[in-house]
């Protein structure tokens, strides 16, 4: 397994369609690009149920915008919860619904900016286990399945962000 210390490597990584595990707000992640190979590929790596939804990192609100289409109701609250650490819960049609953030984290926004795209993302873990709570853990649980790691420190924030419906205004998480 690789491992840097430099965002433009890793974020090269992505680019090239690997997953990698990297330090958000609060937790270790693991993701990539936001395709259905990596799903699958993560989906495996995490031993995690095919059905279950991934949280897309985005680089800003207008990444976010242009790729989905919202009603200005909708853009109006998301830009009330900006800044803060919390996914939130969009509708993208009349049944489904996508988990988007925008971090509020400088490394982490910065990252994703040289990555240009969202990504999926989801805890550094085999799925109904603890998280992974370093580099060095990452390596030891995942081995060969992740290509890379980002190793630069946490975020600050204590455990994953809170997950937000705002068609709802309720906490899920």
């Amino acid at each position: 397994m690789k491992t840097t210390k430099d965002i433009s490597i890793a974020s090269n990584w992505i680019r090239e369609g690997k997953v990698i595990a990297y330090p958000t707000e609060g937790i270790w992640g693991l993701g990539g690009l936001n395709t259905p190979e990596i799903i699958k590929a993560i989906n495996l790596i995490k031993k995690r149920p095919k059905d279950k939804k991934y949280i897309l990192l985005f680089p800003s609100y207008d990444v976010l915008f242009k790729k989905f289409s919202f009603t200005d109701e909708i853009k109006e609250n998301v830009r009330n919860i900006s800044d803060t650490f919390v996914t939130i819960l969009l509708p993208v049609d009349e049944e489904e619904k996508i988990a988007a953030r925008i971090p509020d984290n400088q490394q982490l926004l910065s990252f994703l900016e040289l990555i240009g795209e969202e990504i999926i993302s989801t805890s550094a873990n085999i799925s109904g286990k603890p998280v992974c709570a370093t580099a060095e853990e990452i390596k030891y649980t995942f081995n060969e399945t992740v290509y890379g790691v980002l190793d630069l420190p946490l975020g600050g924030e204590k455990g994953p962000s809170r997950i937000l419906d705002v068609e709802t205004n309720e906490y899920r998480r």
